[in-house]
């Protein structure tokens, strides 16, 4: 996942520094630069923040208190604070508890120390998108449960999550109407329910989570989160919410469930 950002300085040169830096750094999605705190602000309150960089001394709001805004409006967010002042840094570390900060003037390795540190602390940033297939399967969006008017668009979206992240079109079709001929007409279905994906998606901000390409679908498994992918990944079974039920309402899901049932057993 990405680490969504933006940098706040009223300094022209400090902010064209950080933009280089931070622009072309893996990992950081610069959404946005400003020279205020209240065009920060309002950028926050309508757009997820994961990480922001900020100057303390500015006009009007200062970064002390854009700070704590941008903290109500997102607790978990990673705060570093930029000072040439010394006498600040008391409120910043203790005070505000700042995950880290940079004394002006700073060089490149400054930044990229700093960098750094963003990447070790986004560990703690939730992704936005979870997948639960132990008993039913659902898709939350920011703890909201995602409505499908269109069934065949959430299994299909269920067999790419099954088939590890990557499905071709004729098992999808196989698997979705079943018994059915590969034909133009089936396809028409198919290519309807992944429009169908990729508009919901988009809707919800989380277009990055799900792509087709010719005859294939893809989930891009580092933008979620998921029951089953964490077992993939080595967490114990045992330590998760499985009860013997797997996508219990797709009858193709019956082998997965067989597996995570004998993974369970091992356990008992």
């Amino acid at each position: 996942m990405k680490i969504r950002t933006i940098i706040v300085d009223d300094e022209l040169w400090s902010l064209k520094q950080f933009k280089e830096e931070l622009g072309n750094a893996s990992g950081i999605d610069l959404q946005g630069e400003f020279d205020s705190a209240g065009s920060a602000l309002a950028y926050a309150e309508e757009h997820v923040v994961d990480f922001a960089l900020l100057d303390i001394r500015m006009p009007g709001m200062n970064g002390i208190a854009l700070g704590e805004k941008l903290r109500e409006l997102n607790p978990e967010i990673i705060l570093i604070y930029v000072t040439g002042y010394e006498e600040f840094l008391k409120a910043v570390i203790l005070d505000l508890r700042a995950d880290y900060f940079l004394m002006k003037p700073f060089n490149n390795a400054d930044v990229m120390q700093m960098i750094d540190r963003v990447r070790y602390l986004s560990g703690r940033l939730q992704k936005r998108v979870a997948v639960q297939t132990f008993g039913d399967f659902d898709i939350f969006v920011d703890g909201h449960l995602l409505e499908f008017a269109n069934q065949k668009a959430k299994e299909l979206f269920a067999i790419c999550i099954d088939s590890g992240g990557e499905v071709t079109m004729k098992k999808s079709i196989d698997l979705l109407w079943e018994g059915r001929g590969y034909d133009d007409k089936v396809k028409c279905l198919y290519r309807k329910a992944v429009i169908y994906l990729n508009a919901t998606f988009r809707e919800h901000g989380v277009a990055d989570i799900f792509s087709n390409r010719r005859g294939s679908c893809h989930v891009n498994r580092d933008e979620i989160s998921c029951d089953y992918y964490e077992v993939l990944g080595g967490k114990n079974i045992k330590d998760t919410s499985f009860d013997g039920r797997y996508m219990s309402s797709y009858s193709w899901g019956e082998e997965t469930c067989g597996k995570l049932c004998r993974m369970a057993a091992e356990y008992l």
